[in-house]
């Protein structure tokens, strides 16, 4: 559904671009377009998810192309929540950018599905396993925002240079909360993700772990946030080394979701 997916584009640049606006002009009607823009482009999308879903007859995640349209559609449904939770129009700025990109290469990208085993299709377990591993990858990436913010705050503390994105960015203790929460819910997702695919493994080939390097990385993965998490639970790591930590993480974490594939073995994310 190509032209179903351009109508989504095109709404999430609009909402990206007034989103921008809307935090350097401080413009409560620039913001009202962003959100409407994006409610739209996120319902659009659903619908485009749906028929693929159905033309298709598989779960809208396989390849890369599928993937990281299911990724932006994630991303679009945690940033409602971080709005509505933090009521903070910041975080806009910094998500919708990202989501139009996703959804661009999404648009751009053909679909290959030679590599793709037709059994991945007839289990629960694969839309289970797959779709916990890209909501755990977009809270991930809401931490990688809130590290960002802190970043460019803390650095603008210490030199004293409190320009307009200072002002317009939200308190160090909201950005905290936010990071806490969302490292959170990632490793919870990332968990249960993980647990789901080594019990599908157990059931497909007979064995928990086969060693494929994306398992390898998400282990890896895995074990950094879960270092994260447990620190920014303690006030002595709420601060700037958390905060590159979650830049670390997110790093990690791309690499997990498009590198570690190219190395071989039988996920399907290529």
């Amino acid at each position: 559904m190509r032209s179903l997916l351009l109508a989504v584009l095109a709404a999430y640049l609009i909402a990206a671009i007034h989103s921008i606006l809307a935090f350097v002009n401080k413009r409560r009607s620039l913001q009202r377009v962003a959100e409407w823009s994006t409610a739209a482009g996120f319902v659009l999308h659903t619908c485009a998810l749906v028929a693929d879903w159905a033309l298709d007859g598989h779960y809208p995640l396989f390849g890369l192309r599928e993937a990281l349209s299911f990724l932006a559609w994630a991303l679009v449904a945690l940033y409602a929540l971080v709005r509505y939770r933090y009521r903070t129009q910041a975080v806009g700025a910094f998500t919708m950018p990202l989501i139009s990109v996703l959804t661009f290469v999404a648009f751009l990208m053909g679909t290959n599905l030679s590599n793709t085993p037709a059994s991945f299709s007839e289990t629960w377990l694969f839309p289970v396993h797959t779709t916990l591993l890209i909501f755990a990858y977009a809270a991930f990436f809401i931490v990688f925002m809130a590290s960002v913010m802190y970043l460019l705050q803390e650095r603008a503390l210490k030199l004293k240079t409190f320009g307009a994105i200072f002002h317009r960015l939200p308190p160090l203790t909201t950005v905290n909360a936010l990071a806490t929460s969302a490292s959170a819910l990632g490793l919870t997702l990332l968990t249960l993700g993980i647990v789901s695919g080594m019990y599908w493994s157990s059931a497909r080939y007979g064995r928990f772990w086969g060693n494929d390097p994306k398992e390898i990385f998400a282990g890896l993965t895995w074990l950094l946030y879960f270092s994260l998490t447990v620190y920014r639970f303690t006030a002595s790591w709420r601060g700037r080394s958390a905060a590159w930590l979650g830049v670390l993480g997110f790093a990690l974490m791309l690499f997990t979701f498009i590198g570690a594939p190219f190395f071989g073995g039988y996920h399907v994310f290529k």
